[in-house]
């Protein structure tokens, strides 16, 4: 995250939520094909290639583990291709009545609170995402400020 200018109050910030799978399901540049010193494969690229030929062997697919086993990772079943998620921090405290508040704005498809500090929503494909992420911060900080009133 870049650096910000410090709030003067109560405060959200987003970030683009970054899936860390998406990166491990482009191109493996862990594989060089030949050894710039050398000019020759490299003894593990070549057992991989020859693992891969080999019809009676399966194919190794990247892949996580799942309540429902091993699910392949493929343009189909990365998150960050089915939902536009986005990083809010915050400058207070995010407790359990949050995820009510959050969850009853128009647009928010999905809500994760991570820390007490910073959370993920997933913005509807129909909605536009700087709408909605400026309808959670004001939601948001109207409700701290309720709360420290209450207090």
């Amino acid at each position: 995250m870049s650096i910000l200018p410090p709030p003067s109050g109560h405060d959200v910030y987003w970030e683009k939520w970054m899936d860390a799978f998406e990166e491990a399901h482009e191109t493996p540049s862990e594989f060089p094909l030949e050894s710039e010193e050398e000019g020759y494969l490299d003894n593990e690229y070549q057992e991989g290639l020859e693992y891969a030929d080999n019809p009676e062997d399966p194919i190794p697919v990247r892949g996580v583990m799942t309540p429902y086993g091993l699910m392949p990772l493929t343009d189909d079943t990365l998150a960050s291709r089915k939902f536009k998620f986005w990083v809010g921090h915050a400058n207070f405290r995010l407790t359990e009545d949050y995820y009510r508040v959050i969850g009853r704005i128009e647009g928010v498809e999905t809500l994760d609170i991570l820390t007490p500090y910073r959370f993920r929503i997933g913005v509807g494909k129909m909605f536009v995402d700087r709408n909605v992420m400026s309808d959670v911060r004001n939601t948001m900080v109207a409700h701290v400020g309720l709360k420290n009133k209450s207090d």
